[in-house]
């Protein structure tokens, strides 16, 4: 056992010295010679983004700043530790409420104070074994490699090891990320062929929802918490399928249920109060929001959206000095960023035009403008539709419609994007036919994309990037667009060699997807493509 830890490096994280002391002790003696520590969760992050971990041993309570979870959950989100690293929650106490929080960003496992190196030494045994020959993986996984990450597992799992299960889950999470859904659904099927398993019931969910088979992804996540009630994440995807069907009001109730068990979660309370807020019930969009602002206080999911919705929330029930005060608090809270910049003065307009000032929402509105401009080609989806629906609620209808129709067709295959579209003019009181809007354009969209993709299979390359290049001028923000228009210039330069003038062209079309969306699963061949052109890129 000395010999296995001998190597590893740890990091032990609580905001009591003598604790710390003790958990180091133990480590010792269990043969372990590299032990970094950490007084609290900031400390742990700036130790995190330094140096690579093999074991992390995290106190879920660190005082004032972050919590235990709130540390793993910003190290996943920023990739500071891989699926090769152990992250242990070490607590005094396994409160329902602080394992539910943990759906999303959930540790390996948790160990209560106090425990004996005898109980660390199995704990950390196990985990091990299941973690072992992932270092190539989790390679893989931090380049955006998914199919070398998925060969890889390949590899593993043919040897039919004893955390055959792990694996097989590690394969299916990394087939959504990389939207190979059908491979994705014959893992979940081999699994629930040999034995009824929640997570590859919920995996099957997941993909008859991705693939827009709404109906039977509802019907499979119902049947899921009729038999665990407690299984947040699915009602969490029951609640993403219900507003796909806009079934509104049911959605609200589905997350509502789940916040009753889970009230730590961030997402969750995000999610209710913009379904509160969309279905007019206002008290109840103003509590959630209240609480996500609050939970979000020490969390890297912090965003100046949360504050501008209570602010919304707060004003819809008449209460604009106070919804002025939590925007005042935007800038403090995110120093003036260009997205908190932006955030306040929609936020502003809206409560402005509900107080009767119309000349001072007038005024936010052109601050909102001028920040949204500064984006350029880079500007978010999210902050288009956060647009939208401050021009509706100012009257500005033909503003706002013209502004629908760009973000829809930058957006044309966002199905989750597109429904919040829908969500959102309910919500607004927008005057436009959005549903019709989004089906016509997306046919003119698809009909362009196909064609380019058809010429370039034809080789008629000059055609197929006269076409896709115009497009992607027209929809700087479509990612497919500008990946198609990425690939056509790349398949022309493997068949008549490079110039300079087409590799700059694509570093164009591949650095405006990479600023929109810098995990897109689409980004790495078309690099690895690119780079085998021109390997200096």
């Amino acid at each position: 056992m000395a010999e296995e830890f001998s190597q590893k490096q740890c990091l032990v994280i609580d905001d009591f010295s003598d604790m710390r002391a003790a958990i180091r002790s133990i480590l010792r003696s269990l043969g372990v010679n590299h032990i970094d520590q950490a007084r609290d969760g900031n400390d742990a992050i700036a130790q995190m983004a330094k140096k690579r971990f093999d074991v992390v041993l995290c106190d879920y309570n660190l005082g004032p700043g972050k919590d235990g979870q709130q540390v793993l959950e910003e190290a996943r989100h920023r990739q500071l530790i891989g699926i090769d690293c152990i992250f242990i929650m070490v607590t005094a106490e396994n409160t329902r409420e602080m394992v539910m929080s943990a759906a999303e960003y959930a540790p390996d496992s948790y160990l209560s104070k106090p425990f004996t190196k005898e109980l660390l030494k199995n704990r950390l045994d196990k985990l091990f074994e299941r973690k072992a020959h992932l270092a190539p993986v989790n390679k893989a996984l931090v380049a955006k490699d998914y199919g070398t990450a998925i060969g890889e597992l390949d590899q593993l799992i043919a040897a039919s090891p004893k955390n055959l299960a792990d694996l097989l889950k590690l394969k299916t999470e990394i087939c959504l990320a990389a939207n190979r859904y059908d491979e994705a659904m014959t893992v979940y099927e081999q699994v629930l062929a040999a034995r009824e398993i929640a997570w590859a019931r919920l995996g099957m969910g997941k993909v008859l929802y991705l693939k827009k088979h709404y109906a039977k992804a509802q019907e499979m996540f119902r049947q899921l918490i009729a038999l665990d009630p407690n299984l947040i994440a699915a009602s969490d995807w029951l609640a993403r399928t219900q507003t796909a069907l806009q079934q509104f009001a049911e959605a609200e109730e589905t997350v509502r249920s789940a916040v009753k068990l889970s009230p730590r979660g961030l997402k969750r309370q995000q999610m209710l109060g913009e379904l509160a807020l969309s279905n007019g019930n206002s008290q109840e969009a103003e509590i959630a929001f209240g609480h996500a602002v609050t939970l979000a206080k020490h969390s890297v999911l912090n965003h100046p959206s949360l504050f501008a919705n209570l602010a919304r929330s707060k004003s819809s029930n008449n209460k604009h000095v106070e919804a002025l005060k939590v925007i005042g608090e935007i800038g403090k809270v995110f120093s003036n960023t260009p997205e908190a910049t932006f955030y306040k003065a929609t936020a502003t307009a809206t409560v402005k035009q509900q107080q009767g000032d119309r000349e001072g929402a007038l005024e936010a509105l052109q601050t909102a403008e001028a920040a949204i401009a500064r984006f350029g080609e880079a500007s978010h989806a999210t902050l288009s539709l956060e647009m939208v629906k401050t021009y509706a609620q100012l009257g500005e209808q033909d503003k706002a419609a013209a502004l629908l129709q760009k973000a829809i067709a930058n957006n044309h295959d966002d199905e989750e994007f597109l429904m919040n579209v829908v969500q959102a003019c309910r919500e607004a009181g927008v005057e436009y036919d959005t549903e019709t809007a989004i089906r016509e354009i997306q046919q003119d969209v698809v009909k362009t994309n196909n064609l380019g993709v058809r010429l370039i299979k034809q080789g008629e390359f000059d055609a197929a990037l006269e076409l896709l290049h115009e497009a992607a001028e027209d929809m700087p923000g479509n990612k497919t667009i500008n990946l198609n228009a990425a690939k056509a210039s790349i398949m022309k330069m493997e068949k008549l060699g490079t110039t300079n003038e087409d590799i700059q062209l694509v570093r164009r079309y591949i650095g405006r997807v990479h600023a929109l969306a810098p995990n897109d699963w689409r980004l790495n061949d078309v690099i690895s493509r690119l780079r085998t052109l021109a390997p200096k890129v």
